[in-house]
């Protein structure tokens, strides 16, 4: 550490003084604040002390303003005195000498007046002694040199700190071995307790509560440790003092600062304003504020919270509440600066100027930083809402004005784009699309990269539409909060496994549309056993797969013993193509028509005139004119594309540019090149584009490299226009793009087989939308793949959905995955629950059963049991009143105030067993209000709610029997 700074203990309002330790050029200088109204602090100098001897610690007295004790590196503690009314010929410095030499690593005052050293270690000598400067007078005369206290006998010393209500305490850090407590007016020499641990270092005492004090691990190790004086061993046998706490640390802070560059903490200080709060310092310049909470005291009986997923539970009732950045490390990418402008030391400001402190930099500048007092508290509601209280209450809600989602989505979506102005130009996109490509192992593919596009990608629209591009666009806060409930809304409002009501609910995403567009087509195609054929499964297989001829890693797609070969597949393909009645495929010369006109089929490129004009009408409906005519041509029918365009001319919806002639021509020439050429340079269209540059370069491989296109539609042109060499480089290529970019659009080449589930894993991590991944890969897990991605995924949402209380779109859910989970021959796969309605702890959301049985893929049943816990033995856990995993009271019924997960009192008494027999079968369910909340009886909920419409709970004006 080069340099300190220090707010006097003795400052006034009239003098604002502080102290800057230079140890590299062993100075002292004593300022006074000028001003402390800006970030730059104004200060003077009104005395200086040089040529000192070399030191390696400091501190000030607590009893006279001028006196600053100094330790040398040969271990003498010397007194330094900085009146500036005093000359600095005049002898100003006293010094304490030693017998062995040796470092002195920490020095400090007593409020008594004492001075303590903390020296290295030296074989058959003391490491601390102690000084009584009472006899030094106001002229500096010394009657006493020798320390009134030796202890610590070689036990090297690191860091020393008196207790201000306790003049006569001190601990002492021990290095590499213990933190000692010693009590100086007992006359043993030895600790009166002490803790065991390495964490020795920058000890500082919170002088609103000296029952704790802090201390840090060595350098490299920026560890903080808070420990109580209460809990340290008083003896031998490490029993703590205290018999609610081990002798150890009551909260440890690992990493209490960035260590990406091996840090040292440099300094540890409370602040003196706020109980709890103190401040760390490191090499690299960070200050990180920390403000210590503390829970209330519970009972011993109540049970702590426990963790399903292994640890232990949480016990300590001490916690960090809150934690300010004031600086960032020098090295940090957002907020960092040059490294020899970082802060090398701080101290905190007195009682009066606020929770501040002052910041000293290299070239000796300081700078004041604030630290926040009154922070906001937040809290979300389940609607969403995001209440504000900082001097009041301030509410902010979701702008919901529409029934659905989509609708809502739209509208903002529309206001996003018209006050975005400037989408990426095209040298973001070149550099987007340039570190994409530098990602992938294209030599592994061998052929070169594409030429890259120049334009922003489908992928990317696809992710500034759903960043609602951001930052050129930022939503209000209203809107920001609609955004949070997406997929709770979408839940609500029936996004399952239902392909075609799911692109209903994202309307307001094409490219999701698009998506379950192609799985809407997988569904289609398999269906009725259509895609197996020769005792394989070719369902849900993507672009990739079919042209490779590969199933991957799969199940349940080879039967009958049957082993798998290239002639296999592709005769299976052939059958398939020939069983769908699939025309002739027309287009560039290949070995595999077959393939190719079963991959066009899986793009959504259909074989009818008919329906190709269908489609291109409802293009030409949603204002895409454009893109309807030239996927017209793409597909071999430049008639339809003829009379698309004479339709849109005449409706005066576009203007007549002379493409009709461009199209009806076989061959361009070289006049109707540049003007194509002119066109491509104007238009903004994507499609018209592509098919401008087709007939400028002739070659369709120039617009399936073209990224602004949709994926399935530059597959589709590779597909019927290249040859068989650049079409495997292109599918390659494209194929893994996609899945490393996690680009939705990519289902259509990877299928639903093990490549999506890559795909979605990169989806999820770029959108967060954990909801789609979960059901686009229902359709083939586990029926055709066995990935524990997909079980924690699936186990995930199911959690997720149970908070949002969709207790009835979880049974549909789980009711139509079992439905996609089994195979041809009738064979359920994967663990089905045996019931889909299951009651649940109100606490941790388990299952209130002891015992859980599950199905296994064998035909085995699997017994789960309850974890054993603490509790499990009381009265009350064994009579079912409390929850068998966290301890929580288990729900009662709101009319009888019986537990609903009590044992079956049939297993109990045979009379019992007669009575509940004669019963009918709502007698031994439990309902539940999905309004209040409130559980019955199924028996007692029927009696009450046939007389009355209010929930029988008092005070509760829930009118259950009207909801039901």
């Amino acid at each position: 550490m080069e340099a300190a700074i220090r707010w006097s203990p003795h400052a006034t309002p009239e003098s604002p003084d502080f102290l800057i330790v230079d140890v590299v050029g062993n100075r002292l200088k004593l300022c006074q604040v000028e001003s402390l109204q800006s970030k730059s602090v104004k200060y003077k100098q009104i005395s200086q002390r040089d040529h000192l001897p070399n030191y390696t610690a400091f501190d000030w007295s607590k009893t006279d303003p001028y006196f600053v004790a100094i330790g040398a590196a040969s271990g003498e503690a010397n007194l330094v005195r900085i009146d500036p009314e005093r000359s600095q010929n005049e002898e100003n410095i006293w010094s304490f000498p030693i017998r062995h030499q040796r470092k002195c690593n920490s020095i400090a005052f007593s409020a008594k007046n004492y001075l303590a050293t903390g020296l290295d270690k030296v074989r058959t000598d003391w490491c601390m002694n102690i000084y009584d400067l009472s006899v030094i007078g106001a002229q500096g005369s010394r009657q006493q040199q020798d320390p009134i206290r030796k202890l610590a006998t070689s036990e090297p010393i690191s860091s020393i700190k008196f207790f201000n209500s306790q003049p006569d305490t001190l601990v002492c850090g021990v290095r590499s071995a213990c933190i000692r407590i010693f009590d100086l007016r007992d006359h043993a020499t030895t600790s009166a307790a002490y803790f065991n641990t390495r964490q020795v270092h920058n000890l500082a005492i919170d002088p609103k509560d000296e029952n704790y004090f802090i201390s840090a691990g060595p350098p490299g190790d920026p560890v903080v440790t808070v420990w109580d004086c209460r809990m340290a061993s008083k003896s031998s046998s490490s029993t703590p003092s205290s018999e609610t706490g081990p002798a150890g640390p009551v909260l440890e802070i690992k990493s209490a600062v960035d260590n990406s560059q091996s840090a040292a903490i440099w300094s540890l200080r409370f602040c003196g304003v706020k109980r709890g709060c103190f401040g760390v310092l490191s090499s690299t310049g960070e200050i990180k504020v920390f403000e210590l909470g503390q829970h209330a005291v519970k009972s011993t009986l109540v049970v702590p919270p426990s963790n399903h997923l292994g640890g232990t539970p949480w016990t300590s009732k001490h916690y960090t509440r809150r934690t300010h950045n004031l600086a960032y490390p020098w090295y940090d990418k957002d907020n960092g600066q040059e490294e020899d402008s970082r802060i090398i030391a701080y101290d905190f400001l007195p009682e009066g100027k606020g929770l501040a402190a002052l910041a000293l930099h290299p070239n000796r500048e300081v700078e004041l930083l604030n630290v926040p007092d009154h922070p906001r508290n937040l809290n979300f509601t389940a609607r969403d809402e995001l209440y504000v209280w900082k001097d009041r209450r301030k509410r902010f809600a979701p702008h919901r004005k529409f029934p659905s989602v989509a609708e809502d989505l739209k509208a903002l979506q529309k206001r996003a784009k018209a006050s975005d102005g400037v989408r990426r130009d095209s040298e973001q996109a070149l550099l987007q699309t340039t570190s994409r490509v530098e990602n992938l192992s294209i030599e592994n593919f061998g052929h070169k990269a594409p030429a890259t596009p120049h334009h922003t990608s489908s992928g990317d629209q696809h992710e500034d539409l759903l960043k609602l591009w951001f930052p050129s666009y930022k939503p209000a806060i209203g809107d920001a909060l609609n955004i949070l409930g997406t997929q709770r809304r979408r839940c609500f409002e029936g996004y399952l496994l239902n392909a075609q009501e799911n692109k209903a609910i994202v309307a307001n995403d094409p490219w999701l549309v698009d998506m379950w567009d192609t799985v809407k087509r997988f569904e289609d195609m398999a269906k009725n056993d259509g895609m197996l054929v020769d005792a394989f499964d070719f369902s849900y297989l993507g672009v990739f797969a079919i042209w490779n001829n590969t199933f991957g890693a799969h199940r349940n797609r080879i039967f009958r013993d049957s082993t798998l070969t290239n002639n296999k597949f592709v005769n299976a393909v052939v059958n398939i193509t020939r069983s769908k009645e699939y025309p002739v495929f027309q287009g560039s010369k290949t070995m595999f028509p077959a393939h190719r006109q079963l991959c066009l089929a899986i793009c959504g490129w259909t074989f009818s005139k008919d329906r190709l004009r269908q489609y291109c009408r409802r293009l030409m409906g949603n204002g895409e004119h454009y893109k309807a005519v030239v996927i017209a041509v793409m597909r071999g029918f430049k008639d339809l594309a003829q009379e698309l365009l004479r339709s849109a001319i005449q409706q005066k919806t576009l203007q007549n540019i002379g493409l009709g002639a461009v199209i009806a021509c076989e061959t361009v020439n070289a006049e109707q090149r540049e003007l194509c050429s002119w066109m491509a340079d104007e238009t903004d269209d994507p499609y018209l584009k592509a098919l401008l540059n087709y007939f400028i370069k002739g070659d369709w491989k120039i617009v399936a490299d073209m990224q602004q296109l949709a994926l399935s539609d530059r597959v589709g042109v590779a597909l019927k226009y290249l040859d068989d060499t650049r079409l495997d480089e292109f599918i390659k290529i494209q194929t893994a793009e996609a899945v490393l970019i996690g680009n939705i659009e990519g289902l259509v080449l990877t299928g639903l087989t093990d490549r999506a589930m890559d795909l979605l894993s990169n989806y999820i991590k770029k959108f967060n939308d954990l909801q789609t991944a979960v059901l686009v890969a229902s359709f083939t897990n586990p029926l055709y793949l066995d990935d524990p991605r997909f079980t924690l995924w699936k186990n995930t949402y199911e959690m997720q959905m149970q908070t949002w209380r969709a207790f009835r779109e979880r049974m549909l859910f789980n009711h139509e995955h079992r439905k996609k989970s089994i195979s041809h021959d009738k064979r359920q796969f994967g663990t089905i629950p045996t019931r889909p309605l299951t009651l649940r702890c109100n606490h941790c959301l388990n299952p209130l059963a002891p015992r859980t049985m599950k199905p296994q893929p064998d035909g085995s049943i699997l017994t789960i049991t309850a974890p054993r816990l603490k509790f499990s033995n009381s009265p009350a856990a064994k009579a079912g009143q409390l929850c068998p995993h966290c301890g929580n009271a288990t729900p009662v019924c709101g009319i009888c105030g019986l537990g609903l997960a009590a044992p079956d009192v049939r297993k109990l008494h045979s009379a019992s067993a007669r009575k509940l027999a004669e019963e009918d079968g709502l007698s031994h369910q439990a309902v539940h209000c999905m309004t209040c909340n409130h559980a019955f009886h199924g028996n007692h909920a029927r009696d009450w709610f046939a007389r009355h419409k209010m929930c029988p709970v008092p005070d509760c004006r829930c009118m259950c029997g009207l909801l039901h």
